[in-house]
């Protein structure tokens, strides 16, 4: 290492020039070089028959007659006297190496005067400059558009935590959650009827929200006469519905009022008929108040029907069927029993209402509701029956009704 006797800073072996402050430097074992003229940069002059190159010129010290510098000359060295002063260089090695250009001149390095001055001889004239060397100037440097960065994708948050994770992250590496959001599904467009009714929503409570307007005595007395009218229209409107319905309503709610409040009687027809009958079996004993006699009809037992007749028109509320033959169980499974039965009432008028029915398959009486006004005949049909091949086929053994006349 070389350190430099101005500022102490220590160069690499080779170099001539300080790279700190630009002065020169020498070995300890030889003389520093005395202060001459300024170093120029340059080529090593050739002979150009030869090509050779030729040993540095110094300056002469003034003097009269033309003299020349020690060592050999050659034709086509400049003398000074005559003509522009030569180029003088500092004794060093010739070519390139540290501190020196391609061409053996001298690099100046570090911050120093002559690094962007032209080259000029020993009284300080500006030289020419050869074909093919490199300028001496050098030019201000241009400005550099400044390259736009690559943009960074953005560095998600957490939303549970607020911190912020790697751009190429999906689940927050300190808690845990989701950092892509779900997709919120499109909202369904609303019917025709939802917009309207929202329409009036916010109708009606930008009213409210506005509050009762005060009108004018006019308006005011109009609308009290538009809301009278209205009054007696609707008035008259409830007259005309109870005056065609009210009749049958009020007689409903009496006899309701009365089926609840008075006590149900029996009801005995005053002629009793049937489809068909067997020999000791007739529609008669139905009402007889015996419960060991019974009807039968005659052959197959479906739609065979047993019919009553009124003397005047009666409330029917109540039937009591007693299946079999009669009490006795062992007598009671030997014979075939009702399952199914349609009560049929017959009012005055001739209008018909139909009531199904269905009987447990056990003896004794069972009691059904059915409800009829003015009715003046009842009909049992058979719809269905307990027990198969039996003798006889089905047989009921009584039929009660009670109601009010």
């Amino acid at each position: 290492m070389i350190t430099c006797a101005n500022c102490g800073a220590s160069n690499p072996d080779g170099r001539q020039f300080c790279a700190a402050c630009g002065e020169y430097l020498w070995d300890e074992g030889t003389a520093r070089p005395t202060s001459g003229p300024a170093v120029t940069r340059g080529r090593p002059e050739t002979d150009r028959a030869t090509d050779a190159p030729t040993d540095p010129v110094v300056p002469a010290p003034p003097g009269p007659g033309p003299t020349t510098t020690g060592g050999p000359s050659t034709a086509g060295t400049p003398s000074t006297a005559g003509g522009p002063s030569p180029v003088v260089r500092p004794p060093g090695p010739v070519g390139p190496g540290p501190g020196r250009d391609e061409l053996g001149g001298d690099e100046p390095v570090g911050p120093g005067p002559g690094r962007d001055e032209p080259v000029r001889a020993g009284d300080g004239t500006p030289q020419a400059l050869q074909p093919g060397l490199p300028s001496t100037t050098r030019e201000a440097p241009r400005p550099v558009d400044p390259v736009d960065p690559v943009p960074r994708p953005p560095e998600p948050t957490c939303p549970r935590c607020g911190r912020i994770n790697a751009p190429d992250r999906r689940i927050c590496r300190f808690c845990g959650e989701s950092l892509t959001a779900p997709v919120a599904p499109e909202p369904e467009r609303a019917t025709w009827w939802e917009r309207l009714r929202d329409r009036w929503v916010r109708r009606w409570d930008r009213l409210r929200r506005r509050g009762p307007r005060r009108s004018a005595p006019k308006d005011r007395r109009a609308a009290g006469a538009a809301r009278r009218l209205l009054l007696l229209v609707l008035v008259l409107c409830l007259v005309g519905v109870l005056a065609v319905a009210g009749p049958p309503l009020v007689r409903r709610a009496v006899e309701a009022v009365r089926d609840h409040t008075e006590k149900p009687t029996s009801l005995v027809p005053a002629a009793m008929s049937a489809s068909s009958e067997r020999v000791g079996a007739g529609a008669a004993r139905l009402t007889d108040g015996a419960n060991n006699r019974y009807w039968a009809p005659v052959g197959t037992p479906a739609d065979a029907w047993v019919e009553g007749r009124f003397t005047e028109p009666v409330r029917l509320l109540t039937v009591i069927i007693t299946p079999g033959v009669g009490p006795r169980r062992q007598a009671f499974l030997e014979a075939g029993r009702p399952r199914g039965l349609t009560v049929v009432t017959v009012d005055a008028g001739g209008k018909q209402k139909k009531t199904d029915i269905e009987l447990r398959d056990e003896p004794g009486e069972q009691q059904f509701p059915v409800e009829a006004s003015n009715v003046v005949r009842i009909r049992l049909v058979v719809r269905s029956t307990y027990g198969t091949g039996l003798d006889p086929a089905v047989a009921i053994g009584e039929a009660e009704f009670f109601g009010r006349r």
